[in-house]
């Protein structure tokens, strides 16, 4: 899909009320059950210094939300920009399938545990086949192209080591946005790091710049968040 999901309208499709949407709610609400598990494991693992910040539950909604005022901020349809909301808010429903001790960890997590956590893009479209298999909706293509791949990079380096050519716009987009949601939100292995969104913004643009991303969607990201911030 290399053009903006603008050919379907999912208030009007009679898959959405029956089961997509509910699909969707249903696996955010594990996503947020499985969070208070990860909870739990930190009370009982974990020193009460350690403090938990990233919640997987709050952090799709956040990217969700991301994707669609930029999509509008772009100048692009309501539509496309509620397709691009519902797609992405499921992207991390894989995480629910994977270990509760590899997600909160004290120093900066090393690669075979990084490897593990990426995992979850394939778990969750394995997620997605299983229950909505039997779909042929252009939702579903979009929904399991963004899970699948939002943690590539242009250069080809990322998870699954697709370069850019090979990524759709609205992927290159949710990469963008799931890679600034992860560096705004302090971990204990950040240390001092500056999280605010212009710091971050910069070091998305200078210290990652083309090679993880495209650059024209970051620009149109990065002006929609400093338009943010400035209201």
């Amino acid at each position: 899909m290399n053009t903006w999901p603008d050919d379907f309208d999912l208030q009007e499709s009679p898959e959405t009320g029956e089961r997509i949407r509910p699909f969707i709610e249903t696996q955010m609400a594990a996503l947020k059950a499985f969070d208070i598990k990860r909870r739990e494991w930190v009370q009982q693992n974990l020193p009460p210094t350690y403090e938990m910040t990233y919640f997987f539950h709050d952090h799709a909604y956040r990217a969700a939300d991301d994707i669609k005022k930029t999509a509008l901020h772009m100048g692009l349809s309501d539509i496309t920009a509620e397709n691009l909301y519902w797609a992405m808010l499921p992207h991390d429903i894989g995480k629910s399938l994977l270990p509760l001790h590899i997600w909160d960890v004290i120093e900066k997590p090393e690669n075979a545990i990084k490897k593990l956590r990426r995992s979850h893009t394939e778990l969750g479209v394995g997620i997605v086949g299983e229950v909505l298999g039997d779909i042929g909706h252009p939702f579903i293509e979009l929904m399991a192209d963004i899970m699948l791949n939002h943690h590539e990079q242009m250069d080809g380096e990322g998870f699954l080591g697709k370069k850019g050519d090979e990524l759709s716009t609205p992927v290159r987009l949710a990469c963008i946005i799931e890679s600034f949601d992860g560096y705004s939100i302090a971990r204990p292995h950040f240390g001092d790091r500056d999280i605010s969104v212009a710091s971050v913004l910069k070091r998305m643009r200078e210290e990652k710049g083309d090679s993880i991303y495209d650059m024209e969607l970051f620009e149109a990201f990065a002006d929609m968040k400093m338009e943010e911030e400035k209201n």
